[in-house]
């Protein structure tokens, strides 16, 4: 019998995005089990420590593998699942592959989250949501003091975070560690009709979140408007089309209301699971 499967996430992170796209791209039936990492910071209990000593989303577990971390977790769905490969065969391209994965997954996609959420949410997240995250932190850290070095490694991050949104000069090089990717990718499409090569890869799939959240920020037209990077609008118009897309729930803007009041209604219980098809 096939190994069960389950996905800890939480629907808005880019990176949980990523990996529900590769499910939805591998057709794998899974389990998706709600980790709040904004009001009740689920992602910080010791029981999901253990299981994250980072304390982010998302988490697969396969059977007896928990895998962590993003970029590692849509390689291992692409090698332990069936369908279509998601890697090239040809190793000049698999290199490239990864060279794109990794170089998306450098880009400082949580501080510009934040640095550029505007109106009542961003204000949120920088003034409210900030104390609240450290609070815990220090009340967790205290109450469980066979992890307190990992609830240090948390609150150093969290300075370190906090201290980038605050600060003008931090956050204009974030923006253009982004323009300077986005430079590459438009250069690299001038290529080739992929980033690897002539196919669709695992490096496409990580790069459509991106393109997405920048949608969702209200940011796309300062990064990769029709003048700067035409190659790049018509490239993410084929991304976004392909049919996991919207499988996979991808957040390309705000959702509309009865999804927002249903996120918040979980955030509120603390609890969510739900079965996703393949």
């Amino acid at each position: 019998m096939e190994s069960s499967v389950t996905l800890y996430a939480f629907p808005p992170s880019h990176c949980s995005q990523k990996v529900r796209l590769a499910l939805a791209e591998k057709h794998v039936a899974y389990t998706n089990r709600f980790v709040d990492i904004e009001l009740r910071l689920q992602n910080f209990e010791p029981d999901y420590l253990r299981l994250n000593p980072r304390g982010v989303v998302p988490t697969l577990i396969h059977g007896d593998h928990v895998v962590t971390d993003s970029a590692k977790i849509i390689r291992y769905v692409d090698d332990a699942f069936d369908g279509p490969s998601l890697s090239p065969q040809d190793e000049t391209e698999r290199k490239r592959m990864d060279d794109w994965i990794d170089l998306q997954d450098r880009l400082r996609i949580r501080e510009l989250t934040f640095g550029s959420m505007k109106g009542a949410m961003g204000h949120a997240l920088r003034s409210v949501s900030m104390p609240l995250r450290k609070r815990k932190l220090l009340r967790l850290k205290s109450a469980n003091p066979d992890l307190a070095e990992v609830y240090d490694a948390k609150i150093e991050d969290l300075h370190r975070w906090r201290t980038s949104i605050a600060s003008p000069e931090e956050m204009a090089q974030v923006r253009d560690e982004m323009r300077s990717a986005l430079d590459r990718v438009e250069k690299r499409l001038g290529e080739s009709p992929y980033l690897a090569g002539e196919s669709y890869s695992l490096a496409d799939l990580a790069w459509t979140c991106t393109f997405a959240r920048l949608k969702m920020l209200g940011v796309w037209d300062s990064f990769c408007g029709p003048e700067r990077s035409p190659g790049i609008g018509a490239y993410y118009s084929r991304l976004r089309s392909r049919p996991s897309f919207d499988r996979a729930g991808v957040w390309e803007r705000r959702p509309p209301p009865d999804v927002r009041r249903a996120l918040l209604k979980v955030m509120l219980t603390g609890s969510g699971e739900t079965r996703v098809e393949a």
